[in-house]
């Protein structure tokens, strides 16, 4: 089940780190506000995935989080970008 939107970046020149947020541009809006380097370059747009089986989350791809919405009945109707999941699809 999909959770949240999520971004990966590394940060500082080195370290990754997953930044859960409601919409993906609040990600960007962040790293601005609280000044924290970054490649803008390589962002990577996903969201977090929840498994209740196995009681682990990840982070997934806007194309997996796309299948995932979609076999558990999260998607509110048709997208604009079939195969690919944006934050507005779910909120």
């Amino acid at each position: 089940m999909i959770t949240s939107a999520a971004c990966r970046a590394a940060i500082n020149s080195n370290e990754v780190v997953t930044i859960r947020c409601h919409r993906h541009c609040d990600f960007f809006e962040t790293m601005k506000l609280l000044h924290i380097d970054y490649d803008k370059n390589n962002v990577e747009q996903g969201f977090i995935d929840w498994n209740e089986e196995k009681r682990i989350e990840r982070f997934v791809s806007r194309e997996e989080a796309y299948q995932i919405a979609l076999r558990e009945g999260q998607l509110s109707g048709l997208t604009d970008t079939p195969g690919q999941l944006f934050s507005e699809d779910i909120y």
